[in-house]
């Protein structure tokens, strides 16, 4: 069966929709059958998760809608407007489903809030039947004498696909403007000026070919300090646990920097900004070990058999109370003197011209000096990974992991010098064994809480029983996961430290861009 047609048209500015309906009662009678005012508030994540897969997300009276940008509806829920939703705030079925996977751990936060006046009208031939449905819409921004212009909707009517043409056609010869498509948000943020963030959390900084060492780890730093800034908000207000996580991942590059290049930054300034983000990272550890364990809860749950799930809530119950108060202490650090002392001095430290960081033998090329750092730091990752045995203790993976990671940061500081293509398939290479090491060693920590937890445990009645059981199931499994990653670590090394891996390495640092 043929799908019926609707064509879209905006109103030329100046022009009332009266006019238009003028023009179609010399054909039609044109009668009105509704009339409704609603309010739409639009959501999305601080990265614009739901924009870039071309969708948007809005409250309108009771109901949740998960629409694309051609206005054809994915999912819809009952619901309120609030000041924001996470995917496990909107009640089970396809939309909690759908926002499971496209936003994960962030809140869908308001962006633009718009009032909508709809008429409904019935186009009908003149004996009274009606032969194309015609909408009369009109957007305005909420507290803003700002609008869209009127936009009209032709809807045709099964068998009167002519008298649906005549319609159309006549819009046209008015003036109307057809839209292909009906992207509404995107006409909303650009007259509202806002734009959609190029946010993500790939680390990208162009560096041009001719840049000295110095003059790159400006721009470098300079653009993990824009990081920092643009998240620090968020954490103040607890808004989600990402924002925390990209401005750890932002002091942790900088900490990575400072410690890859000791050799060449100036030593004084080198050691002190090595100690305040040393102190920066040690302040926003503790919320973010928590905001891991919570995240990961259902997951949790689901290594227990349900007769011991019960127990872990005590677990998760004492988490959050311990989040709260860890919550409040990170505040008053990210709001301190001393956090606002260090930003200040190391952004004069990245900027002033007369800086250190500019002088002797910073004034060298950063390519070349890339080129041998990164070589260095690969053969020294790959003696380190050659040492560890069946017999190492698990401390010697962890420093693994930490050398390798501040390996990847290096390649991915100065990426911009080499072949974009070997340089993606070498960090694909390298992700493998992080990702096995990473793995590694978060479930050693996780057993370490969790016994810590439960060595703590004193009383005897029947709830804290059934805590420690449920402890003690969880440590055993994940011992287990933990045994079966260790066993696979040997593979996965010799996969990454192949001949043909490290000659790709080798090329890459070689060419010329």
């Amino acid at each position: 069966m043929k799908q019926l047609q609707t064509r879209m048209f905006s109103l030329p500015h100046g022009m009332g929709v009266d006019t238009l309906f003028k023009k179609l009662s010399k054909s039609f009678v044109v009668e009105q059958s509704e009339h409704e005012i609603s309010q739409r508030c639009y959501y999305d994540t601080f990265d614009w998760r739901l924009h870039r897969n071309s969708l948007v997300f809005f409250s309108r009276s009771n109901s949740l809608h998960l629409e694309r940008f051609n206005g054809k509806q994915v999912a819809m829920a009952s619901g309120r407007r609030r000041a924001k939703f996470f995917w496990w705030d909107i009640e089970a079925g396809e939309l909690n489903y759908r926002l499971k996977s496209l936003i994960e751990m962030r809140a869908l936060c308001p962006i633009i809030e718009i009032q909508t006046e709809t008429s409904q009208f019935r186009i009908m031939n003149h004996d009274r039947k009606t032969v194309a449905r015609l909408v009369v819409r009109n957007d305005q921004l909420k507290e803003t004498d700002s609008g869209l212009p009127e936009q009209v909707f032709v809807y045709e009517i099964r068998g009167y696909e002519n008298e649906f043409e005549t319609v159309v056609e006549q819009c046209r010869r008015k003036g109307c403007l057809e839209v292909k498509k009906r992207k509404l948000l995107e006409r909303l943020l650009k007259l509202s000026g806002l734009n959609p963030r190029d946010y993500g959390d790939k680390f990208k900084v162009d560096l041009e070919e001719q840049m000295s060492v110095g003059a790159a780890v400006s721009k470098i730093c300079l653009s993990l300090v824009d990081d920092m800034r643009t998240n620090h908000p968020g954490v103040i207000a607890d808004i989600d646990s990402e924002f925390l996580h990209d401005f750890r991942i932002a002091v942790r590059r900088t900490r990575s920097l400072l410690s890859l290049m000791k050799k060449i930054l100036p030593t004084e300034q080198c050691i002190y900004f090595q100690s305040e983000f040393r102190w920066l990272g040690s302040v926003t550890g503790p919320l973010r070990d928590i905001d891991v364990y919570l995240l990961e809860k259902e997951d949790y749950l689901n290594l227990l058999p349900p007769s011991l799930k019960g127990g872990m809530s005590v677990f998760f119950t004492r988490l959050e109370a311990r989040r709260a108060g860890e919550l409040k202490g990170l505040q008053f650090h990210l709001g301190s003197e001393r956090y606002d002392r260090l930003l200040n001095e190391w952004c004069r430290f990245l900027s002033d011209p007369d800086s250190e960081l500019f002088r002797s033998p910073r004034d060298q090329n950063c390519r070349v000096y890339a080129n041998s750092t990164i070589v260095k730091r690969f053969r020294s990752f790959v003696r380190a990974g050659n040492k560890i045995s069946d017999e190492s203790v698990d401390q010697e993976l962890h420093q693994l992991r930490i050398k390798g990671k501040k390996f990847r940061y290096l390649l991915e500081f100065f990426k911009s010098f080499y072949h974009e293509e070997q340089m993606t398939t070498f960090l694909k290479f390298m992700k493998k064994l992080q990702d096995n090491l990473g793995t590694f060693n978060d479930l050693s920590v996780q057993q370490n809480l969790l016994g810590s937890e439960l060595d703590g445990l004193r009383a005897k009645n029947l709830k804290t029983i059934r805590f420690a059981a449920a402890l003690g199931g969880l440590i055993a499994v994940l011992a287990d996961k933990n045994r079966t990653v260790r066993g696979e670590f040997e593979a996965t090394y010799a996969d990454f430290t192949r001949p043909e891996v490290q000659e790709l390495l080798e090329s890459m640092v070689s060419a010329t861009v």
